[in-house]
């Protein structure tokens, strides 16, 4: 039997969304959240497409991406008290269709990968947080090449992350089956090419997340439905994939699936997943100091197509985001085992791709 779920304080989350800003009710939302899971529309932001969000807590901003072909970054504060997203300043991202976007630890540099055209961009920030620039101060465009089958012959950046040190930044390459590494100079801000890893055809890494220990990285592939464990070296910038686990309890249901988010607990003790196509939740334990992965479950995610998940701050609650099915919704997360139950009703949102915690509330 799951444990009582540890009730936490409120808060409020950051939710992108597809849709354009002509969509009723569309735009980029703030949602409030009580401890018991119920959610609540707090307010939205009628601008377009803004798929992806990324904080830097410490100067209190928010990142979004414009997800177009001419993609572009907003910066904006969050207010303390009522977490209202008030606009700061806009750049070209230097790319097309940016999907995602992370923030230097330091919080000097924002980092933008464009999924259209396989570009990865940089653009530094003010000393109060918002983007210092019209546009990148760096674009570099990964190179394709062709598979023998001829599928997957376009770069396509899915992922751009800092290595928890700030040292390195590691871009995922959903359309070459790479993870590119680069090398981060903090003096002029750019990046210089490292290293690379190369995957099996047919893996389409997405996302990933470090371990704590900051030994190894859990990738995951769209295509494959899979989870890979790489090695990392922190001072060499190498790393290497090691052993792979499916995201599915059935991998040979006949229904298409593709692969979207994965998050670690802070513990670092379990690793959630998407699966779009099965509408599920996976639920991964991290054994053996973090060397391998195991699959305990899958739930379904309350909606369908979840695009994105996000644990709130102390882990007791998961949050989903399901795109085709245009809700928001809540699980409450056992500590012991990991496991996963519903919270509250589905909130309706338009199109939510993405979803951050923003804040704390006393609200309950």
């Amino acid at each position: 039997m799951p444990n009582r779920p540890v009730e936490t304080p409120g808060g409020y989350l950051a939710v992108g969304s597809s849709a354009p800003a002509g969509a009723p009710g569309a735009g980029l939302y703030t949602v409030r959240y009580d401890g018991t899971g119920a959610l609540y529309r707090h307010r939205v932001l009628p601008i377009d497409h803004p798929s992806y969000t990324a904080a830097d807590p410490a100067r209190g901003i928010l990142h979004a991406v414009i997800e177009s072909d001419a993609g572009r970054v907003v910066s904006f504060r969050i207010d303390p008290r009522s977490a209202s997203l008030v606009p700061l300043a806009t750049a070209a991202s230097g790319g097309a269709l940016p999907c995602h976007l992370a923030v230097h630890p330091s919080g000097s540099h924002v980092f933008a990968a464009h999924y259209g055209d396989g570009v990865l961009s940089i653009l530094p920030t003010a000393a109060d947080g918002p983007i210092a620039v019209r546009e990148p101060v760096q674009a570099i465009r990964h190179p394709g090449r062709a598979t023998p089958d001829g599928r997957l012959t376009a770069p396509r950046a899915h992922m751009a992350v800092p290595s928890p040190d700030g040292r390195f930044l590691l871009c995922t390459d959903l359309g070459t089956d790479r993870i590119h590494v680069y090398a981060f100079a903090p003096v002029t801000g750019r990046l210089t090419a490292h290293r690379s890893a190369q995957l099996p055809p047919g893996r389409g890494p997405r996302h990933l997340v470090f371990h704590p220990s900051n030994r190894y990285v859990y990738l995951l592939n769209e295509l494959s439905s899979t989870l890979t464990v790489c090695t990392w070296d922190a001072l060499s910038g190498h790393i290497e994939a090691a052993t792979e686990t499916k995201t599915r309890r059935d991998p040979s249901a006949p229904n298409a699936n593709y692969a979207a988010a994965v998050r670690l607990s802070e513990d670092g003790r379990f690793l959630y997943t998407t699966n779009r196509g099965d509408d599920s939740i996976a639920v991964h334990a991290v054994l053996d100091g973090g060397a391998s992965v195991e699959l305990l479950s899958t739930v379904p995610s309350g909606g369908s197509w979840p695009r994105d998940i996000a644990l709130c701050p102390g882990g007791s609650l998961l949050f989903c985001a399901n795109q085709r099915s245009d809700t928001l919704t809540a699980f409450h997360r056992d500590p012991v085992s990991g496991h996963l139950t519903p919270a509250g009703r589905p909130l309706a949102l338009v199109a939510p791709t993405s979803v951050l915690p923003i804040g704390s509330s006393d609200e309950r």
